[in-house]
């Protein structure tokens, strides 16, 4: 392979490599971006100022929606840089700005990421016993914590495949496509994420990335990260308990997003609209709408249950329609403190279930005692602990995920095509309650492994015009990993203190193929390493990618002072709230909101003897009294 190859990846490069390319342009010129950059520094909107040191115990209660005022550097708010625990591998003299692109053979390029994809990722199906909701869960959760954002153009999205040299953007970054490759040609698009900034705009070195979301685990996906978005979502132009709702077919789903964002596609069916949360990637597939009007609904049941409360013991009549006169015609204060409740009790219950259901299905018992991720005990939140997301999980370990993506979701034993539903959320709203079933009594079909679906390897974003325009997310992975400097995987077998590789025969039987592919054991991707690895004892993930993300998780346990666990005052829950929290399943949201009929035992896990089915009546709605007793 020669390097012309990869003239489109090297060409905004060269200049300050310093290298030699196939470039007939003596000169580069770099084209004026001036768009906005989504979930960027000019899309955030910030909220009440007042220093922390200045914030009151009730200001210090609930958590402030932007993040800040939970730690004492602020690190885990919005538009925090991602931190790193090994220093980036960039390319150029100085190591601080240019992507890891060339081998440790002096002289050569690392492989392309599309030829890694097509050579060591197939689409091969293996029985396992997870059910769907393992896989949907985790993406859920991701989008909680993670989002890093990439510039755009005036008009929409940077174009970088195609354009000349004199005028490609020094933000491309795309991907080569190789010789005879069987579905995509010439090139694949991909530009770098955006560049962290200092207070006075200019871009911090070594490069680092930005996290637009809040770092916790706080529902930052159903509530937003920033003011509008939070206003935008509640009732009342902003100011009401409840979270704004439409009804479809006489049920309520998440509103209608009328701003004309890019990321959805309606399709032509009647009723077909875009939907808005807190995240904008919640139309990007129906399952993760299914998780967002889930957790959406049940803030409205909360708040709708806490004004019941109240009324009781006012001695007002109680009907679903004075319940609702009652919270519209509450006082300001009192709205805010039904909204403000619901969402930190909405938020712990993400964090519960994350921690002491999903997690050890994930990491096994062997990584959640050694990082102490278990629940049986109140937590002491340390300030001294940085609960930013690293660089490492982000871009490449807590894409472990999706090695368990599906083709398609049964529905109604008609199978729905993930690639004939990415950006159109119709499903999401129409057919609700059969994807909670579906993806309860599917398997996953895919293992933690070397395996991939074609609906993400092949047809990611694809047009319905055919394959140009569309991305193969694992190509996409580990380009976003050499991006941000990510340290080969090498490197991380190091970190975690685990037996280092020296040869490509310590990776089995996927050994052979790789040695054809990269030049060193030192070239190997994180990602790539990661998904060759076999599962922990008791988990879905491998060792490398397990060590980061337990290592991840266990700082956003002890780094967050409102940790549905912590001991923290004013921040924490009474130990009776507690109690309350820890009796919440996942199988009793799936029951009382997404109206399953019976859940088997462990909703990770398919039915079996040893997981029966159990009906919804077994399940009970979350015991408020510790909460309405307070007031």
């Amino acid at each position: 392979m020669t390097s012309c190859i990869f003239l489109a990846i090297s060409l905004v490069l060269a200049t300050a490599l310093g290298k030699k390319f196939c470039v007939t342009s003596p000169e580069l010129y770099y084209a004026n971006v001036a768009g906005r950059i989504d979930g960027g520094y000019d899309d955030i909107s910030l909220i009440d100022q007042t220093p922390c040191s200045q914030k009151t115990n009730l200001d210090r209660t609930y958590r402030q929606i932007d993040g800040k005022c939970n730690h004492p550097m602020d690190y885990g708010s919005a538009l925090q840089p991602n931190k790193r625990y090994l220093q980036p591998h960039y390319m150029d003299d100085k190591g601080i700005n240019t992507p890891r692109i060339y081998s440790v053979v002096g002289g050569t390029y690392l492989p392309s990421p599309r030829l890694l994809s097509w050579k060591l990722f197939p689409d091969v199906k293996v029985v396992t016993n997870t059910s769907l909701w393992t896989m949907q869960f985790g993406q859920f959760v991701n989008h909680d914590i993670t989002s890093v954002p990439v510039p755009t153009g005036t008009n929409g999205t940077i174009k970088c495949c195609g354009v000349a040299a004199d005028k490609m953007p020094e933000e491309c970054f795309p991907i080569p496509i190789p010789k005879d490759d069987p579905r995509f040609q010439d090139c694949m698009e991909f530009v770098r994420s955006e560049a962290a900034k200092d207070e006075k705009g200019n871009q911090i070195y070594p490069r680092e990335q930005l996290n637009s979301l809040t770092s916790f685990i706080d529902g930052s996906n159903i509530y937003g990260s920033d003011l509008n978005t939070s206003r935008s979502l509640r009732t009342e132009n902003g100011k009401g308990a409840l979270l704004r709702t439409q009804l479809v077919g006489g049920k309520e789903r998440l509103p209608n997003d009328t701003s004309a964002r890019p990321g959805c596609l309606k399709s032509k069916q009647p009723g077909s609209y875009c939907q808005v949360s807190g995240d904008r990637r919640v139309n990007l597939q129906p399952g993760l709408g299914v998780n967002h009007l889930l957790f959406h609904l049940f803030h409205n049941r909360i708040v709708r249950r806490l004004a019941e409360a109240y009324m009781r013991k006012a001695g007002q009549p109680i009907n679903p329609h004075a319940i609702e006169q009652y919270i519209f015609n509450a006082p300001d204060y009192l709205k805010e403190k039904l909204f403000q409740e619901a969402r930190k009790i909405v938020g712990a219950v993400i964090q519960k279930i994350t921690y002491c259901e999903w997690l050890p299905v994930i990491l096994g018992p062997e990584l959640m005692d050694k990082y102490k991720l278990g629940c049986a005990r109140r937590s002491k939140y340390n300030p001294y602990v940085d609960p930013r997301i690293s660089n490492s999980f982000s871009a490449a370990a807590f894409r472990f995920g999706h090695t368990l993506v599906p083709d398609a979701l049964n529905i109604d034993e008609k199978p729905e095509f993930l690639k004939d539903t990415f950006l159109i959320p119709d499903s999401s709203f129409n057919k609700f309650e059969k994807i909670v079933k579906t993806l309860l009594v599917d398997g996953d079909e895919y293992t933690f492994d070397w395996f991939f679906s074609d609906s993400i390897s092949k047809h990611l974003f694809e047009p319905r015009t055919g394959a140009k325009g569309a991305l193969d997310l694992l190509s996409v992975n580990i380009q976003r990993g050499r991006d941000h400097g990510v340290p080969a995987y090498y490197y991380w077998r190091q970190f975690c203190g685990l037996r280092r590789f020296t040869r490509f025969e310590d990776f089995g039987e996927m050994g052979q193929q790789m040695k054809q592919l990269y030049r060193h054991i030192m070239d190997v991707d994180l990602f790539v390493g990661g998904v060759m690895e076999p599962r922990v004892y008791g988990g879905v993930i491998g060792e490398t990618m397990g060590c980061i993300v337990a290592r991840q998780f266990s700082e956003l346990k002890f780094g967050d002072a409102h940790f549905f666990l912590s001991k923290e005052y004013p921040q924490g829950f009474t130990d009776s709230q507690v109690e309350a929290i820890k009796k919440v399943e996942l199988n009793s949201l799936l029951c009382l909101i997404g109206n399953a009929g019976e859940v088997q035992a462990n909703p990770y896990y398919l039915k079996s003897e040893t997981n029966p089915m159990t009906p919804c009546s077994y399940y009970q709605d979350i015991d408020l009294t510790p909460w309405t007793n307070a007031y």
